[in-house]
This record gives structure tokens, C-alpha cells and sequence, in this order.
């Protein structure tokens, strides 16, 4: 009986180091909130279109997701639409927006969810946005290949500016050197005032005022207070040139 006895126990202690290890094994892989964006590359003008996407959960979809907003912005303008999206089911949110200028669009998906927020971004060509640039005029045929191309590159606007931030992931909590290379029409672009608009979610914008580092430059000292994703809008301003374009910051 003594040797039955201590059978058991023996067993039950190797059960029950068995069960701790699957707990921490399934502690230490946090389960993730992930964004699939439905969303076409190329939207016809003045044609009803559904912006969606399908939320998930550690693999599971989310039909209670505490707010899902789709952000929307024509390249090269200042105007935003923030639109909410309605439940479609099986983890899918979508809202319908009817365009009605050609250029190149940024869509940025605001969804919050377990404690947690995922903000992904989508760039879409909207009708012919080389000849909406050129006439200065929207254009209702749909573009060929090129104006396609045009569109993928996303970070040329109407003044042959591009923006070329120095990094996509920092550590939160720690200061760190955002730096920004502008170029106009393939050459550095100097003596411009440039400054971030920083934001997470829906907290407070933070202007900081960048400093020129030469050969189209500038630079400032940042830091991203908690982990999360972060919008940085950088704004460049030179003689009559006004620009902006918005990056997606991680901070870990």
C-alpha cells in the first residue's frame, strides 16, 4: 500500500508540473491584436466604396472592439475625415465613402480592442491622380499603368517634395534623435522650417521644432513617452512651399 501510495503522489507531482509548464508556456506568448486591411489599391471617383477591415485576437475575431475609425487624407491637402465604422460581423468593420478629388489617398485604420490599439495604413490612388496635378482638375477615368506607379510612390506631393524619415521603431521612454531628409525636385532642400506633429491615438498633438543638419537634413530630439504606435506629421515650409506627410512610428 505504502508503495501505491507513493505512486500516486509521484504521478500527481509530474501532472502537476506538467500543467505549470503549458500555464507558462501559454503566459509567455501573449496573444496579439491584429488589423487586415480590405481595402482596394485603386478607387474609381465619385463611386460609393467600402473601406473595411477584419479585426482578430490571438487568432479569434473581435465583434465588440471598444472603437474602429477609418482616417482618411488627400496627400498634399490639410483637410482629414475621421469616420466611424459599423459592425459587420465576424470581425469585420467597414464604412462607405464616396471620393470625389483624383490624387493619392493615405487610409489609416484606428481600432482599439482588448486594452490594446492597432493602427494600420493603406496608400490608394483615387481616380488619375498625374493629370489631376497637371490640369488641375479631377480626372473620372480610371489610370493606367503608370498613374499607378505615380500613386505607389507615395511620398512625391504636386512639388516634386519628398520626406525620408531616419527610423520606424524606437524604445519608448528614452530620448532619441528623429531626423528627417527632404529633398525637392532630387536635390536637398535647405534653409526650410521643418517640425513633427506627434501624436498616439487620440492624445494630444506635440509640436517640436526640428534643427537643420545640412545637406537636407533636420533633426530633433524626441521622445515617445509609452509603448505603442505613434503618428509623426512632418511639416516643411520653404518661400512659398508648404508640405506635410504623416509616418507610422513604434515605439517598444
Amino acid at each position: 500500500m505504502k508503495r501505491f501510495a507513493l505512486a500516486c503522489v509521484a504521478t500527481l507531482i509530474v501532472l502537476t508540473a506538467a500543467a505549470c509548464s503549458d500555464n507558462n508556456k501559454r503566459t509567455e506568448t501573449p496573444a496579439v491584436l491584429d488589423v487586415k486591411m480590405e481595402i482596394p489599391d485603386h478607387i474609381e471617383l465619385n463611386k460609393p466604396t467600402k473601406l473595411a477591415c477584419v479585426v482578430t485576437y490571438g487568432g479569434e475575431k473581435v465583434d465588440d472592439a471598444s472603437e474602429v475609425k477609418f482616417e482618411v487624407w488627400k496627400h498634399g491637402a490639410g483637410d482629414r475625415d475621421m469616420l466611424k465604422a459599423k459592425r459587420d460581423g465576424s470581425g469585420r468593420y467597414s464604412v462607405t465613402k464616396t471620393f470625389t478629388e483624383a490624387g493619392t489617398y493615405s487610409v489609416v485604420a484606428h481600432v482599439t480592442a482588448r486594452d490594446m490599439h492597432n493602427m494600420p495604413k493603406k496608400d490608394v490612388v483615387v481616380g488619375n491622380p498625374s493629370q489631376a496635378a497637371e490640369k488641375g482638375e479631377s480626372d473620372s477615368h480610371p489610370s493606367g499603368e503608370a498613374d499607378h506607379q505615380h500613386g505607389e510612390a507615395g511620398h512625391h506631393h504636386d512639388n516634386s517634395v519628398s520626406m525620408s524619415l531616419s527610423s520606424h521603431s524606437v524604445t519608448a521612454g528614452k530620448p532619441v534623435t528623429l531626423a528627417v531628409r527632404i529633398m525637392k525636385d532630387g536635390k536637398p532642400l535647405t534653409k526650410a522650417t521643418v517640425r513633427f506633429e506627434i501624436w498616439q491615438a487620440d492624445n494630444k498633438h506635440e509640436f517640436v521644432e526640428t534643427k537643420e543638419a545640412g545637406n537636407g537634413d533636420y533633426q530633433a530630439e524626441v521622445t515617445f513617452a509609452t509603448p505603442g504606435t505613434y503618428s509623426v506629421k512632418v511639416h516643411v515650409e520653404a518661400a512659398s512651399l508648404h508640405e506635410h506627410q504623416v509616418e507610422q512610428v513604434m515605439a517598444h
